[in-house]
């Protein structure tokens, strides 16, 4: 049996364990903690399914069953150990528990996810693979930036977030992050983590902002609580993600046929690392910049104090990632920007 310890920075659970069972079957594991007089959550996942068990002090408490779920006596099952104090809910601990996104907050690791090379992914013919097998799960990116993750429903992305220096993007501006995983020079760790619908479709809907009321009837979804985020299926929680939440108490769901009639995020149209060019004026841009020209007149009076200052700023000869967030821009809005000026000759790339 083998075991690693979980890659987080989560102090409440810094002995979790991620692992799989080898050629032991997954009872072998649980009178293993029997002996131990664990307590705490143990999930086991297989092709099919996963179980979530809460025990106590080596017993069984509580147990929850996601999607086919094959049983105890099988080998090779994927794991995560939680130990906890007792309580009356499993708990597993968030991936990214200090992340200011909700959605990165609230969801949890069943097992230890698959991990691909960074740097020698092509990810739009991976993405091609997961829409043929209809894959239902996440595909993340962490880097020196922060992290990224974005959800996909059928092999086609759905939600996705990225954190960098304080700042959230999503949709497109997210996938950029994923895109850099495939560049020659990517460094991180890249994985991909299958997502029973349990999860799967509540954690879409926390993305999707999709609230329903709080007395629907045989509730399926998630509901954010003082104590953190919390799985419900046909009206009975099965899980609790510990964290810091805020606003009001709320829940979150979707009908699965909802979840796959999500609009699809595309990958940005430009190519990987595009964001990083850099862009410096030519004489006519520092034309539009003089106050005392007749061009500066024109620029002020078609594009205001605005166009003047996004000229200013990719002409700085900075990133365009770095001019869009001082600008407090998204990318996509600073594409147009960037075409324009260049049409009228004030801009001129860079060259490396």
């Amino acid at each position: 049996m083998t075991v690693e310890p979980a890659a987080r920075r989560a102090t409440s659970a810094g002995h979790a364990l991620l692992g799989d069972t080898g050629d032991l079957p997954a009872e072998a594991l649980l009178e293993s903690l029997r002996g131990l007089r664990f307590t705490g959550t143990l999930a086991l996942s297989d092709p099919t399914g996963a179980l979530i068990l809460l025990l106590a002090k080596g017993q069984v408490e509580a147990s929850f069953r996601l999607g086919g779920y094959d049983g105890l006596g099988e080998p090779g099952q994927r794991f995560h150990l939680n130990p906890h104090e007792p309580t009356d809910l499993p708990r597993l601990p968030a991936r990214n528990p200090d992340s200011a996104s909700p959605l990165l907050r609230a969801l949890p690791r069943l097992a230890p996810p698959v991990q691909l090379r960074a740097g020698a992914v092509n990810l739009t013919r991976l993405l091609d693979q997961l829409a043929e097998a209809d894959f239902d799960g996440t595909l993340a990116y962490q880097e020196k930036d922060g992290p990224a993750l974005a959800l996909l429903v059928a092999g086609t992305i759905r939600a996705a977030v990225h954190e960098a220096g304080g700042r959230l993007n999503s949709h497109a501006e997210a996938l950029r992050a994923l895109q850099r995983a495939g560049q020659p020079q990517a460094g991180g760790t890249l994985e991909l983590e299958p997502l029973d619908p349990a999860l799967m479709t509540p954690v879409t809907a926390l993305a999707l902002e999709r609230t329903v009321p709080p007395d629907a009837p045989a509730f399926s979804g998630l509901e954010v609580t003082p104590a953190g985020y919390r799985y419900w299926k046909a009206g009975q929680p099965f899980l609790l993600v510990p964290g810091e939440t805020s606003g009001p108490q709320r829940r979150y769901a979707l009908a699965e046929e909802s979840v796959a009639r999500a609009p699809e995020i595309a990958l940005p149209s430009e190519p990987p690392g595009w964001e990083d060019q850099r862009f410096q004026l030519t004489l006519r841009g520092r034309d539009a910049l003089d106050p005392m020209t007749e061009l500066s007149m024109s620029l002020r009076a078609e594009h205001g104090r605005d166009g003047q200052r996004v000229l200013e700023a990719l002409g700085s000869g900075d990133t365009l990632q770095r001019c869009a967030t001082r600008l407090g821009l998204e990318l996509g809005q600073l594409k147009p920007w960037l075409e324009l000026f260049q049409a009228e000759g004030m801009l001129r790339r860079v060259r490396r």
